[in-house]
């Protein structure tokens, strides 16, 4: 049913302009930062050029779906200019810097490794790889009007739902190549699974209690209009399968692998899509 211009008044009301229409492209652009993020993170970790190579990819696939959500995209520069009091602004430089600074990392890496230039360029794309991961939970978590977005768990939300995405894909990479201790992949990525479990089922809770708005919000997605996606994606095929495939397949299970980073990946993305549908603003009156 469409939204009249007095529900405002009477009662709490879905936010949709980052979740409808060409707003849906936020979404996607918050999947590819936190996965490019995390993936970076734990390709350091791990010692993995592959990884830092797809993490730059996906990089870029984050600034190309900010760029299709914007109106003007002529002025597209003109984002850079207000980090001092803007989320979206300071973004926009972060993953800049991390595009600019891992290229040229990848590139001391292949040619001059072990070298001060390429340790130096892996600690500067590593901050700003944790800021490409973290701040579009800053951004959500800045809008007030919004009671289910308005927590300082959201950040954290997302870097974790990015480095389990991450590992996801290094363990695809593993499969194909090797040169990682699988074990230890292994637990990192189950271990990241438990906590974005955790963190999810937290921010649920924490928000039943905060207020009735971002209690509403919470009930539109585990028993209103998100509840088959929520259930079905993000826990059953984004959560419990990756877990099952982890838990039992050898490091060269290759059709595996890349069936439970299909998984995790669609899991993190409706993620993204659920928390912005489920967004409300309170009523003005009381309902």
């Amino acid at each position: 049913m469409a939204v009249q211009p007095w529900d405002f008044m009477t009662k709490d009301t879905p936010s949709r302009e980052w979740s409808h229409g060409a707003g849906i492209f936020i979404a996607v652009a918050f999947f590819f930062g936190g996965a490019a993020g995390g993936l970076y993170l734990l390709s350091l970790y791990f010692n993995n050029l592959w990884g830092m190579f797809i993490s730059l990819i996906l990089a870029c696939a984050m600034g190309l779906s900010d760029i299709v959500h914007l109106g003007n995209k002529a002025a597209a520069w003109r984002i850079a200019f207000r980090p001092g009091s803007s989320w979206i602004s300071r973004g926009f430089l972060l993953v800049v810097l991390f595009i600019g600074s891992a290229a040229i990392q990848l590139a001391l890496s292949y040619w001059a490794p072990g070298t001060v230039p390429e340790t130096l360029f892996k600690v500067v794309a590593g901050i700003a790889a944790f800021g490409v991961a973290t701040y579009s939970g800053f951004v959500v978590s800045y809008v007030s009007s919004i009671k289910f977005w308005h927590s300082a768990v959201m950040p954290v939300l997302f870097i974790v739902a990015g480095l389990t995405g991450g590992a996801a894909i290094l363990m695809v990479i593993n499969s194909f190549a090797g040169g990682m201790a699988f074990t230890d992949l292994k637990n990192v990525f189950l271990a990241a699974l438990v906590v974005y479990t955790i963190i999810i089922a937290g921010h649920f809770w924490i928000s039943t209690y905060s207020s009735n708005t971002a209690k509403n919000s919470v009930k539109s997605i585990i028993a209103g209009e998100s509840a088959l996606l929520f259930w079905l994606v993000n826990v059953a095929i984004g959560i419990i399968v990756p877990v099952i495939i982890a838990l039992f397949a050898a490091a060269d299970s290759q059709v595996l692998f890349i069936v439970a980073a299909a998984c995790v990946l669609a899991g993190n993305m409706s993620l993204r899509y659920i928390i912005l549908r489920a967004g409300m603003y309170t009523s003005l009156l009381p309902m």
